[in-house]
């Protein structure tokens, strides 16, 4: 113990305070579920209409997903970003397997033409 150095003493407290501000932040009280999405916004790739489906629990959703009041496959995930509505990168491919004209989106890359409606309950 004598040949310890008063910076790595320092050094040692900080590594043990650091230790113990992550273990609080991050593992006590943190639960997982609380960082999953809970819903899922569609759009309607012929209308532009937005829907809202509900992902809680052991519900799975195919996409393209199928619209509620027919069987044609037209509703695809997005997002907004500045004021607009893109398909997620991971399902722009699902633009290929619809049943239905896709008016809303002419390019999947760009943004869809949404409609100003309210959003539906999937």
């Amino acid at each position: 113990m004598d040949n310890i150095k008063p910076w790595q003493i320092i050094l040692l407290i900080a590594a043990v305070a650091v230790l113990g501000y992550s273990v609080v932040r991050y593992g006590l009280g943190s639960n997982p579920a609380d960082q999953l999405a809970s819903s899922l916004t569609l759009v309607d790739v012929e209308t532009g209409q937005l829907y809202t489906a509900s992902i809680k629990g052991p519900r799975s959703l195919l996409i393209p997903a199928p619209r509620p009041d027919s069987e044609d496959t037209a509703l695809i995930p997005v997002f907004e970003e500045d004021g607009n509505w893109y398909l997620f990168e991971r399902y722009r491919q699902a633009v290929n397997d619809v049943t239905v004209p896709t008016t809303a989106v002419t390019d999947p890359d760009g943004p869809v033409a949404a409609l100003d409606a309210p959003k539906i309950k999937y």
